[in-house]
């Protein structure tokens, strides 16, 4: 998240390394056309992305909030809701008017304005509108979560004991594992997205279910804070799992027997995920994170919240007949790509930053307010 911090200051490398994971998702969704069959798969196999960014989501909101929620605040509590708030729905609620106004679909507008869509069996209920969409839903189920699972880890004694934290991350991991292993043997795994008892509609997309990735993304935080940055670990080492990492991650994506499996909804992706963000985080004068922490990298991953809602949004710019050579095609997807980053940077500075100030300052006021009448 933008305002990823620790002890020592800022993390960039955590913002950089958002917009990449948006790409991912972008690509998922316009692979180059005329790309052959190992490329195409490559890029449609992108939607690995929003478990990255649900991981990705469990880490820096630990890393922020941990030492507040330990305490048990109950002004922690209210403005780590209200952060959140500001943080994704401004933009979000745009977005989705926007969608709304230009689309002939008949469900209802409700369920996506409050961020409720993806527990919907009914696929076209869950991804109208804004397909990229479900997945703020998901976010929104975790916000709601977090000030529920970081106590209970606290009074089980999980967030000061590493074998304990290591065990509570297993358990998720095995849970996920579980889950995906009784879809596979029950045959569910080949029912189509549309599907109410599919695999994709209960490991992809149903909220419940990616809390494992968010509670793993707790404990990956939780493991960092309280028993690495202390610690004497190489950062070599640890440069080295950054490159392992994103190495298994894209043979996963190029493997031709996971791509679309019931496996790579989630579960294949998890442990090489949360490697690399430990990996980037801690390796900070690696190439990687050095790359992901430049201006650029920093200003693309602040707007990639604009890019993942949008990009969907713009298909009517993209050119989807085939031409006569692939350079033309990549010369005009990286044209309507060049369009898109714009578009969020705009969108990001024109909209996302002013709604947040403004939102913030409201927020901040009426809970200075509500403590001086407490105290009157």
């Amino acid at each position: 998240m933008r305002d990823s911090m620790d002890k020592a200051g800022s993390i960039p490398a955590l913002t950089g390394i958002r917009f990449f994971a948006a790409l991912m998702v972008f690509f998922s969704h316009y692979p180059i056309i005329g790309s052959g069959e190992i490329l195409k798969r490559f890029q449609v196999a992108g939607y690995s992305g929003v478990t990255f960014f649900f991981i990705l989501s469990g880490f820096i909101i630990t890393y922020n909030y941990l030492d507040k929620f330990e305490k048990r605040s109950g002004a922690s509590i209210s403005s780590f809701y209200a952060a959140r708030f500001y943080r994704i729905y401004p933009l979000y609620a745009f977005c989705t008017l926007y969608a709304w106004a230009n689309s002939s679909e008949t469900i209802p507008l409700w369920p996506h304005l409050l961020a409720v869509q993806a527990w919907s069996g009914d696929t076209l209920l869950a991804m109208g509108f804004n397909g990229p969409g479900w997945s703020i839903s998901v976010e929104a189920f975790l916000y709601l979560m977090f000030p529920l699972v970081l106590p209970v880890m606290h009074y089980l004694g999980i967030t000061k004991s590493k074998n304990r934290l290591i065990g509570f991350a297993t358990l998720m991991f095995s849970c996920q594992l579980a889950l995906a292993m009784y879809f596979w043997l029950s045959g569910k795994s080949e029912l189509s997205p549309f599907d109410p008892d599919s695999a994709h509609r209960w490991l992809y997309r149903t909220p419940a279910t990616r809390l494992f990735d968010f509670c793993i993304g707790i404990s990956a935080a939780i493991y960092y804070k309280r028993f690495m940055q202390n610690s004497r670990q190489s950062d070599v080492t640890w440069s080295r799992l950054t490159y392992i990492s994103l190495m298994a991650v894209f043979a996963m994506m190029l493997w031709k027997e996971n791509y679309r499996s019931v496996f790579s909804w989630d579960v294949i992706y998890v442990i090489p995920f949360t490697l690399l963000i430990i990996g980037v985080s801690q390796a900070r004068q690696s190439f990687i994170s050095r790359a992901l922490s430049t201006r650029a990298a920093i200003l693309l991953g602040e707007a990639s919240f604009a890019l993942y809602l949008i990009h969907t949004l713009m298909r009517g710019m993209y050119p989807s007949q085939p031409n006569e050579s692939f350079a033309y095609s990549l010369m005009q997807h990286g044209f309507f790509l060049a369009v898109v980053i714009v578009m969020s940077i705009g969108l990001h500075l024109a909209i996302e930053k002013p709604a947040q100030k403004s939102l913030k300052s409201f927020f901040t006021k009426k809970h200075t307010k509500e403590i001086q009448h407490e105290l009157s």
